[in-house]
């Protein structure tokens, strides 16, 4: 099966991240993805300062942000006028896998989340997925964001990890 293709070339992006070896590193694998435009920062308030002015089309942020929570940070992009700011997508990356930090994100309107370390193919694989699949985009009086129900749809990298997971057409098939 052939790689998927997605040209990034015209993609702004923003990452956020508090370590410096960590944002080079992401930084890298997003410039070799084709993605020229690239604003980084350390903190949320630095990001929100460059947000203002620019718009990007997609947001890599750190699960563990110094200076505010991660969920806080993306609640302030949901909330913003501007809709291409709203509905931006925003991909976790995370050394912290606990449920709670993992819920925290989700529930504050994060499109995925990524286990850290990330491998480029990981990083691309997840990309590739929020730019081809399509949620709607939720606004209640405790929620503003993708819908986080997306059970229905095959895996990032289309790999089912459990036995148990098989894709819905195979069960209908069999009854």
């Amino acid at each position: 099966m052939a790689q998927p293709r997605l040209n990034l070339k015209n993609i702004a992006g923003l990452l956020v991240d508090r370590d410096a070896f960590t944002r080079g590193l992401i930084a890298q694998m997003l410039r070799g993805f084709g993605i020229e435009k690239l604003m980084v920062a350390g903190t949320g308030a630095e990001a929100k300062q460059m947000i203002q002015g620019n718009c990007p089309d997609i947001c890599f942020v750190e699960g563990a942000l110094d200076d505010m929570a991660t969920a806080d940070f993306i609640g302030w992009i949901r909330r913003q006028t501007s809709q291409a700011l709203r509905f931006m997508p925003v991909i976790v990356l995370t050394g912290y896998t606990q449920l709670r930090l993992i819920a925290a994100a989700r529930d504050g309107g994060a499109h995925i989340v990524i286990r850290k370390p990330v491998s480029p193919q990981t990083l691309f694989d997840r990309i590739n997925w929020v730019a081809r699949v399509s949620r709607p985009f939720l606004e209640t009086p405790n929620y503003i964001g993708p819908d986080r129900r997306f059970h229905s749809i095959d895996p990032p990298d289309e790999k089912w990890k459990r036995a148990t997971d098989v894709p819905i057409e195979t069960t209908a098939q069999a009854s």
